[in-house]
């Protein structure tokens, strides 16, 4: 196959390839959009941040295996660092460090520069809980379809500092449990 090129069979047996769609999905393209993906975990901001449109990103996923395996990997990736953001943010290391973060860093921005996004955005425990929890009920794109398990399942209203009661909890057990493992109890 050229490079930059599809490949396609001819009803012949002959094998016909063509040139790429001028303005389409390039390598450095799909490079960029699964990098901003993985940062934010938006489809739509993450296919604009590279000149395309979401319902292009869409189709090639659906047309491309390759393609919608890093995708995938790309939105796990994305979960894990907004599960990283929560817990920092239940120890209290959240906003402060990330804004002093962010205006250190700001000679260096580009826009498009889904991290420096991030660190500059307003973090909201109660939507990242409610994004991991759609995560967890299969709604995510590793997940099932939307009618997957726990699909309509309500989620529970909680204070915020029930949050943060609850996650420390699960902090103590998890330092109960290593203390445990390496005899420091």
């Amino acid at each position: 196959m050229a490079a930059g090129g599809a490949a396609g069979r001819k009803a012949g047996g002959r094998l016909q390839v063509r040139k790429a769609a001028k303005g389409g999905w390039t390598s450095a393209k799909r490079a960029a959009f699964l990098e901003h993906l993985a940062a934010t975990c938006n489809i739509a901001a993450s296919a604009r941040a590279v000149g395309m449109a979401p319902r292009g990103a869409h189709a090639l996923k659906k047309r491309d295996a390759v393609f919608a395996a890093d995708w995938a990997g790309a939105i796990e990736a994305a979960y894990e660092t907004l599960e990283a953001r929560l817990l920092a943010y239940a120890l209290g290391e959240g906003e402060g460090e990330a804004e002093a973060e962010s205006e250190g860093e700001a000679d260096g921005v580009v826009e498009g520069d889904a991290a420096a996004e991030l660190r500059g955005a307003h973090f909201d425990p109660r939507v990242a809980v409610q994004a991991l929890g759609f995560r967890k009920r299969g709604g995510g794109s590793s997940g099932g379809a939307a009618g997957g398990a726990g699909a309509g399942t309500l989620c529970k209203r909680v204070s915020l500092a029930e949050l943060e009661a609850v996650l420390v909890a699960r902090l103590d057990a998890l330092d109960a449990q290593a203390a445990s493992v390496t005899g420091d109890a």
